[in-house]
């Protein structure tokens, strides 16, 4: 593609995402969100420049693909493994460490039984549900089209790799919470076994979705 150094312009997402948070934090004088927006800024950042300089972009329409992918990361971290350094900081150390097993899953099907065979499904597991059959269908779709991952058996592992990821986070993230007192995570917050049955399913839609492009399609064969 001519220009490809246009590609680095999504660098500016990070950088806006951590100036704009920075700014915030000093505006507030709050010293905990300070550290929050520096530490997983800094994540985010490392994240997107291995994305940007990885894809192999094809035009200059691309890049605002390109773009759509890395905003897409942003989301998904602050939804599943945004991590709450600065406010584990501010917080009283007690030092009474111990797993939340309410808050543990490892049996098979388990949750996605029990919310099928609920009488009436509240809205808020239905969005749950849904939300965990697609939340990784993105990041299949983008990895094949940019070429990042070029075998649908390692694409799919990356989901599955990527899934096994964010439940360990989030395991870490409920058993650290417990040494501390003064501090909470986002509800619905929890390891489950389940979660990653439906997001490698998610990542596997998002493959046959990338299959549908007859560019993609035609690498594969």
């Amino acid at each position: 593609m001519k220009n490809d150094k246009a590609r680095f312009l999504v660098l500016l997402i990070p950088a806006i995402y951590i100036s704009y948070g920075i700014f915030l934090a000093i505006d507030f004088g709050s010293r905990a969100e300070l550290i929050n927006v520096i530490v997983n800024g800094t994540i985010l950042g490392v994240v997107s420049f291995f994305i940007i300089w990885k894809a192999k972009l094809r035009n200059v329409v691309a890049v605002i693909w390109l773009a759509t992918f890395v905003l897409y990361l942003f989301i998904l971290h602050h939804l599943v493994t945004y991590i709450s350094a600065g406010d584990i900081l501010r917080s009283t150390y007690t030092g009474a460490f111990h797993i939340q097993h309410e808050m543990v899953n490892l049996e098979p099907f388990t949750t996605i039984e029990n919310t099928v065979h609920q009488t009436l499904p509240t809205m808020p597991t239905i969005i749950q549900l849904l939300g965990n059959v697609l939340l990784l269908a993105p990041l299949t779709f983008f990895l094949l089209y940019f070429q990042i991952t070029k075998k649908i058996g390692m694409t799919l592992l990356t989901a599955l790799l990527v899934s096994v990821g964010i439940e360990l986070i989030q395991f870490l993230q409920t058993t650290v919470i417990t040494g501390f007192s003064g501090i909470t995570l986002p509800e619905n917050r929890s390891t489950d076994i389940d979660d990653i049955i439906l997001n490698t399913l998610s990542g596997l839609l998002g493959i046959l979705a990338a299959l549908c492009i007859p560019s993609v399609r035609k690498r594969k064969k």
